[in-house]
C-alpha cells in the first residue's frame, strides 16, 4: 500500500486542521504561544499525537472545505437520520442494536423491547449500533474518506438519553475518533494506562477484566479535568486509555432558560491498530510458514511416560532440533516483503468486505415508503419522521393492528417523560380531528406543561411506537 496523496481524505484533513487540545502534552507542544490549543495538521497529528496521547479537535465542521465534505455531512445528521439508521439495523439479522441501561446490558432485548430501539430509548436505554457504516450512507461515506488517511475504518454509534451512560469505564484494543454529532457528552479519560497497546483479551473493563483502582487514582488527562464534547467536536483516543462518558441532566441555567435537554448521539470511528502491529503480523507469518511444513504439524513426542516420548534428555534434544529447523525455515521464508504483502492484503480484505456492505446499503433496505398504504402498524411507523403528520387512530384502525411475535406489544416509559407523554396521547384521543406534525406534539397538543426531557427524538420515538401499536395513525399526504 503506497501513499498517493498528502494528508489523505478531506474528512481527516478537516479534523487535523481544527483547534487542538492535547490530553497530555509535551514541552514541544505546549509553549507560551500554544498552551493547550493550537492549529494542527495531518503531519503533526502522526508525529505528536497518534498512538501517544488523547486529543480534542474543536468545531471540526468549521474546518471542512465545503458542505460536500463527508465529515460536514456526518456532523450535520439530524434525528430523522438517526431514526433511519436505527430502522435499518433493526431489520438486520446479523447486526441488531445493543441496549444498555446505566452501564448494564439488556440481556433479553427481544422479549423486553421486541428489538425496537425507539421503545428501548423511551425506557431510558442507550442504543449502540455496531458497524453503523453498513447501515447509513452518510456514515459509510465518512469511513471511506477516512480510509484515504488510515488503512481501514469502521463505525459504531452511541445514542444516550439525558442523565445516563452506556458502558462503564473501560479501555479498547483499537484507536478511535469520537465524532459528537448531536447534543453533548462529558468524558473522563484517565492518565494511567494499565496495559500498553492492549489486544482483545486485554481490554480492562470488559469481559470480567477489572480496571485497577490505581487507574482511577492516577488522575485524568486534559489537565486532570473532565471534558465535554459538543456538536462538531472530535476526540482522538489511542488504544489502551481507560475512559467513560455520560450525558447531562438539567442544570440551574438550563432550568432558568427552560432549555430542552437533548440526548447525545456520537459516532465512534474505530481504527483496529491491534490487528496491524508487528507482533500480530509476524506471528501470523510464522504460523503460516510453519504449518506449511508437515513436520511442524506433528504432535511433539513429549508426554507422561517414556513410551510416549523418551527420556528427558531426548525430549530436550528433540526440541532443540525442531527449534533450529523452525528458525532456519523462518529466516528463509519470513521476509520484509512477505510481511508487507501480508499487511496490505489484510487491509484490502477488510476494505473489500466493508466496501461491499457499504455499496449495498440501499439494496439491503426495505423500501418502507413504497411498502404499504397502511396508517397504523409496524410498516406505517417505519415511515415516520419529525415532519410526518399524525392523528388519533380510529377503533377500526386499532383493531387492525396484529401484535405479532417479535413485534412491539407494549411500552414502558422512563419516569421523567411518562406524565407528559401520557398527557399527549390522552389529548390526541380527546381531539380525533386534530392533525399535527410529530415535532409539534409537545407544544401544540392541549395544555401540555413544559418538560425539558421531551426533545425531538423522544417525540419521534414515542410517535413511532404509538403508530406501531395502533394508538396513533399516520395522516397520508398528497
Amino acid at each position: 500500500m503506497t501513499s498517493n496523496s498528502s494528508g489523505g481524505g478531506s474528512a481527516f484533513q478537516a479534523i487535523a486542521s481544527s483547534l487542538c487540545e492535547l490530553g497530555i502534552g509535551t514541552a514541544q507542544k505546549k509553549n507560551s504561544s500554544q498552551q493547550e490549543a493550537r492549529s494542527s495538521n495531518v503531519k503533526a497529528f502522526f508525529q505528536d499525537i497518534w498512538q501517544i496521547q488523547p486529543a480534542i479537535f474543536r468545531s471540526c465542521r468549521d474546518a471542512c472545505a465545503d458542505k460536500d465534505c463527508p465529515l460536514y455531512k456526518a456532523i450535520s445528521m439530524g434525528w430523522d437520520d438517526v431514526a433511519q439508521l436505527l430502522h435499518h439495523c433493526r431489520e438486520s439479522s446479523s447486526c441488531a442494536p445493543f441496549f444498555f441501561q446505566n452501564g448494564n446490558p439488556i440481556t433479553n432485548p427481544e422479549t423486553t423491547y421486541a428489538n425496537n430501539p425507539h421503545a428501548a430509548y423511551l425506557d431510558g436505554c442507550s442504543i449502540i449500533v455496531n458497524h453503523a457504516d453498513s447501515h447509513h450512507q452518510i456514515i459509510s461515506n465518512l469511513c471511506n474518506s477516512l480510509q484515504e488517511t488510515f488503512p481501514h475504518v469502521y463505525a459504531n454509534t452511541y445514542l444516550s438519553p439525558p442523565d445516563s451512560h452506556a458502558v462503564n469505564a473501560h479501555a479498547d484494543d483499537r484507536d478511535v475518533l469520537v465524532v459528537q454529532v448531536i447534543g453533548s457528552k462529558t468524558w473522563k479519560v484517565y492518565m494511567k494506562v494499565p496495559i500498553q497497546y492492549p489486544f482483545e483479551n486485554e481490554q480492562v473493563g470488559k469481559n470480567g477484566l477489572d480496571v485497577d483502582q490505581s487507574v482511577f487514582a492516577g488522575g485524568l488527562c486534559f489537565d486532570d479535568k473532565e471534558i465535554t464534547l459538543s456538536t462538531g467536536d472530535v476526540l482522538y483516543m489511542p488504544r489502551g486509555f481507560v475512559h467513560e462518558a455520560s450525558t447531562h441532566t438539567q442544570n440551574p441555567t438550563m432550568m432558568e432558560r427552560n432549555e430542552v435537554i437533548e440526548p447525545s448521539f456520537h459516532i465512534t470511528l474505530a481504527i483496529a491498530t491491534h490487528d496491524w502491529c508487528m507482533s500480530t503480523i509476524l506471528s501470523d507469518a510464522i504460523r503460516t510458514t510453519l504449518i506449511g511444513n508437515p513436520e511442524f504439524r506433528k504432535a511433539l513426542p513429549i508426554g507422561p511416560c517414556v513410551e510416549y516420548g523418551g527420556s528427558s534428555q531426548y525430549e530436550m534434544d528433540f526440541l532443540k532440533d525442531q527449534l533450529d529447523n523452525a528458525i532456519s525455515l523462518i529466516q528463509t521464508n519470513v521476509t520484509t516483503k512477505l510481511l508487507h504483502e501480508q499487511l496490505t492484503n489484510k487491509y484490502s480484505m477488510h476494505n473489500s468486505r466493508a466496501g461491499e456492505l457499504r455499496r449495498n446499503i440501499t439494496t439491503r433496505k426495505r423500501p418502507i415508503e413504497e411498502q404499504t398504504e397502511e396508517c397504523v402498524g409496524y410498516l406505517a411507523a417505519c415511515r415516520l419522521n419529525l415532519d410526518s403528520i399524525v392523528r388519533a387512530s380510529s377503533a377500526e384502525e386499532r383493531n387492525s393492528v396484529v401484535l405479532e411475535d417479535g413485534r412491539l406489544r407494549g411500552l414502558t416509559v422512563r419516569e421523567e417523560t411518562m406524565q407528559t407523554l401520557m398527557t399527549i396521547i390522552g389529548a390526541m384521543k380527546e381531539m380525533p380531528y386534530l392533525h399535527i406534525k410529530v415535532k409539534d406534539l409537545a407544544t401544540k397538543v392541549g395544555s401540555v406543561c413544559s418538560n425539558p426531557t421531551i426533545c425531538d427524538f423522544t417525540l419521534l420515538s414515542f410517535a413511532r411506537c404509538c403508530v406501531e401499536l395502533g394508538a396513533l395513525a399516520v395522516v397520508k399526504q398528497a
